[in-house]
């Protein structure tokens, strides 16, 4: 029983060590990338974007992606219609994924549309951001 136990205790951790940590509130991100000195990762979706939810289940979800992403970002996901978030950060295409100085609220970058976890990692790796 206590091996069950522990191997259940095991593979939950193993589960949940393969989430991309997500903030949902812009504020509360902003503050935790000024804290590490990181920039933040923003993904702005929406409910009814087909391209959103292919992102989210293929490129957010997949390992390399979430090991990139958290090493060098605080990473935000907003809601186009209903989330809080800086008016010039509304973006005219979704989904649409900013990389945001923390400290002045700047845009650094922007990435357009669906990207493959091989696209999003070499755009975000230029050493020209």
């Amino acid at each position: 029983m206590f091996k069950l136990f522990f191997t259940l205790i095991g593979f939950s951790y193993f589960v949940l060590a393969q989430n991309l940590i997500t903030y949902t509130n812009y504020d509360q991100a902003l503050a935790v990338a000024k804290k590490e000195n990181k920039p933040l990762l923003m993904f702005v979706y929406t409910d009814y974007c087909p391209w959103c939810d292919k992102m989210k289940k293929n490129t957010l979800s997949h390992k390399k992606t979430i090991e990139f992403i958290q090493k060098n970002y605080i990473f935000l996901s907003v809601n186009k219609d209903n989330s809080v978030y800086p008016e010039k950060f509304i973006p005219r295409y979704i989904p649409t994924t900013y990389l945001i100085d923390a400290t002045n609220e700047e845009e650094l970058y922007a990435l357009y549309g669906y990207k493959t976890t091989t696209e999003l990692i070499e755009e975000l790796d230029d050493d020209e951001l």
